[in-house]
């Protein structure tokens, strides 16, 4: 089943907070056991097709390394652990542990929370959504 389960709750939260200014966008990567083998063009159809996402999914990123995305080095700066003890054994502290890592970022571009892979993102709704779109 994988973490795609976060997919329908992301879908949830966007279609509720859309008109307050709430975005969500999605950004493959293939560094979690091959789970976005797919092209770019690929990956995005399949999100769209399976989830009828109609927010943005953008190129497959890498997110951790050397060549991480300099988006998500900015996250993983600001944000360093989604939650106390979260670091992977054998990973730098700070990197993404796992696909469906989340990052809250306000209107002002700052990460404000990061949230584990398995965390339902409906759990975290009510005051998080709140910082972002206020």
């Amino acid at each position: 089943m994988g973490m795609n389960v976060n997919y329908p709750g992301l879908r949830t939260l966007y279609d509720k907070y859309k008109a307050e200014g709430f975005q969500t966008i999605a950004f493959p990567c293939n560094q979690f056991g091959g789970q976005a083998p797919g092209t770019d063009e690929e990956e995005r159809a399949w999100a769209i097709r399976k989830f009828g996402f109609e927010f943005d999914v953008y190129d497959k990123v890498l997110v951790n390394g050397p060549s991480a995305h300099p988006l998500y080095r900015f996250l993983k700066a600001q944000q360093p652990l989604a939650a106390p003890g979260a670091a992977q054994p054998g990973r730098p502290q700070g990197d993404v542990a796992w696909n469906y890592e989340k990052f809250l970022v306000d209107r002002s571009g700052q990460a404000v929370k990061r949230f584990k892979s398995a965390l339902d993102p409906l759990s975290f709704e009510a005051d998080d959504t709140a910082a972002a779109t206020s």
